[in-house]
């Protein structure tokens, strides 16, 4: 089964909420809901019940923002001291068990991700039973409620970060002239970077898309609907200290394949697999050549679900991308031609593949913070050094820009079939910000 996202706002809001804080960011709760990477496998430190009092929450349920298969979206108003702020809550279908055990997975999984860069703010649940006449309840961290919401007692929802931009499917279906070069260095930047924070966590995403992106107001990226979420043994064990009774293994949605097929690595369809990061950065991959390339959704001309899978398994994303840009362009030239034949299946009757070799990875380098994923305004725009096609280079990004050879090369890299092969995410920086100096103009 594949998630759809149900916490993605369909059309951007206009309204654009107070900040609480200085810096404009998300308001500063007494809130402690991260186990740093390094912290040893003991519970964080509780909130004393005061602290949590002083946040609460205001439910519109009448204020539906997005709608999925699992769950509903409204707004709501976290109100934290004399603050207030407009937040989304993400409440799980009633009546479905499949949605409330998903939901129990996306918050135990944000609670382990804590404050890490880039994903979705969340700052507690809701317990939606217990709401005051005019709509009010209490915020309350995992552990605090874990008990209760796996109990089935109450009817819980996520309180999120409210991001305004909408996702970052539908922002470049409506702006496909201005996927350049230099959003691309932003948002692959930002992205990366949210990779390296889950790693260390101990946990992977597991159904990256355009679609469970979503842009703030002042348009960063932030990944969000984490009810694929797999996790590390260290990862678990952590889970376990912080909320007994929880075990998300537990759980049939859990045990099932939860991605969305066609964005997703060959070794993310075992459920045995733990290469859990490389199976993020391959469908990080995908998700930047769709955005900044070919503006579709991967095996677009695919029909049959069972050739796709097939494709999926074998790892030939790259392979029929390729295919079908050069039928692209072949049917384009030829005057004659009425009709766009889907490329052949670049896997033979034995089931084997002739992929391109991937190009040299050099050893891991720190993470690297470049110009682009500071807080500068992202208005900002670079223009790409001008040059020619080489021979059988054809790709483009959406703005009509020549894609750089070495773009390409990372974008191959990360969409390898064998993950052994693949960068991580610390090594994606390190070739951003190598390319980034080579490719603009100063």
């Amino acid at each position: 089964m594949a998630h759809d996202g149900t916490h993605i706002i369909a059309a951007p809001i206009k309204s654009k909420p107070a900040a609480l804080g200085a810096g404009g960011g998300l308001p500063q709760l007494d809130i402690s809901r991260c186990l740093p990477p390094t912290a040893p496998l003991t519970p964080p430190e509780q909130p004393e019940p005061a602290a949590q009092a002083e946040a609460t929450v205001v439910v519109d349920r009448s204020r539906v923002i997005g709608a999925g298969q699992y769950s509903t979206v409204c707004l709501g108003t976290l109100v934290a001291g004399a603050g207030r702020r407009a937040c989304a809550i993400k409440i799980p279908h009633a009546g479905s068990l499949d949605a409330r055990e998903l939901g129990l997975i996306e918050a135990a999984a944000l609670w382990q991700a804590g404050s890490a860069a880039q994903t979705v703010g969340c700052y507690g649940l809701v317990d939606l039973a217990a709401l005051s006449a005019r709509g009010v309840g209490a915020v309350r961290v995992w552990p605090a409620a874990a008990a209760q919401a796996i109990a089935g007692d109450g009817e819980w929802a996520l309180v999120l970060e409210l991001c305004e931009g909408g996702a970052c499917w539908a922002r470049m279906q409506a702006q496909r002239p201005g996927m350049d070069a230099d959003l691309f260095f932003v948002w692959a930047r930002q992205l990366a970077t949210a990779l390296a924070a889950l790693e260390a966590a101990g946990m992977a995403h597991m159904d990256i898309k355009p679609h469970n992106l979503l842009l703030t107001a002042d348009g960063h990226v932030r990944l969000a609907d984490f009810t694929a979420a797999r996790f590390s043994a260290q990862a678990l064990e952590a889970m376990r200290l912080a909320s007994p009774g929880f075990d998300p293994r537990a759980y049939p949605p859990y045990a099932d394949f939860s991605g969305t097929v066609p964005y997703s690595a060959p070794e993310a369809l075992t459920p045995a697999s733990s290469s859990l990061h490389k199976a993020d950065v391959f469908a990080l991959g995908v998700t930047l050549y769709v955005l900044f390339v070919s503006g579709r959704e991967p095996f677009a001309t695919v029909k049959s679900a069972v050739e796709q899978m097939l494709l999926v398994s074998k790892g030939a994303f790259w392979e029929w991308e390729e295919r079908h840009s050069i039928a692209t362009l072949q049917s384009a030239a030829d005057p004659h031609c009425t009709h766009t034949l889907p490329p052949p299946t670049p896997v033979d009757s034995h089931g084997t593949l002739t992929l391109p070799p991937p190009s040299p990875v050099e050893p891991p380098h720190p993470l690297s913070r470049s110009l682009s994923l500071g807080p500068k305004p992202l208005a900002r725009r670079r223009t790409l050094k001008s040059r020619k096609a080489a021979p059988r280079e054809f790709r483009r990004f959406l703005s009509g820009d020549l894609l750089p050879a070495s773009v390409e090369a990372l974008l191959r890299d990360m969409v390898n079939p064998d993950p052994d092969l693949r960068p991580d995410a610390a090594e994606i920086l390190r070739v951003l910000d190598s390319i980034e100096a080579q490719v603009f103009e100063p």
